[in-house]
């Protein structure tokens, strides 16, 4: 009789953890899709802004050096999309595939970095378009391990 009741026991508390187990693993796998859905979503609106915002399409396109309100408004963009680059809340990968030469040149544009740094000093505030800074070096990282393989 005991072993009987000790076996009931046993399958009970068996079947409730299996149970709490496979609700967490439920609730793990829809944030996780959630999470995707929202990556990808933010992605889009990005895509969208700078292929539909009249006054992005030009700066991107512009040859002669911008002004300073202009790469005001291409860096904020940028920081935009770095903020959530940092904050995993966009697909890395999308940003690369369609922004990402537009994002790298921008980093490297020589003009750009000195106003980056004059604003930096000016306001004496080294964290000034830190995140498209760090979306732009990641992404460079991304082309570079590309380019090896």
């Amino acid at each position: 009789m005991d072993a009987i009741l000790l076996s009931g026991l046993v399958g009970a508390i068996v079947g409730a953890a299996t149970a709490i187990a496979a609700q967490f693993l439920g609730h793990r796998l829809a944030t996780k899709r959630e999470l995707l859905r929202f990556q990808i979503q933010s992605f889009e609106r990005f895509r969208r802004e700078f292929s539909e915002d009249e006054n992005l399409r030009q700066i991107s396109i512009k040859k002669e050096p911008l002004t300073d309100d202009e790469i005001d408004d291409y860096l904020g963009f940028f920081e935009e999309i770095g903020l959530y680059f940092h904050r995993n809340l966009v697909d890395v990968e999308l940003v690369d595939e369609i922004l990402g030469d537009s994002i790298i040149d921008a980093w490297e544009d020589e003009h750009i970095r000195r106003a980056i740094g004059s604003v930096r000093g000016a306001e004496d505030d080294p964290t000034y378009f830190r995140y498209f800074e760090r979306l732009a070096k990641h992404l460079i990282e991304m082309r570079d391990k590309r380019i090896k393989k």
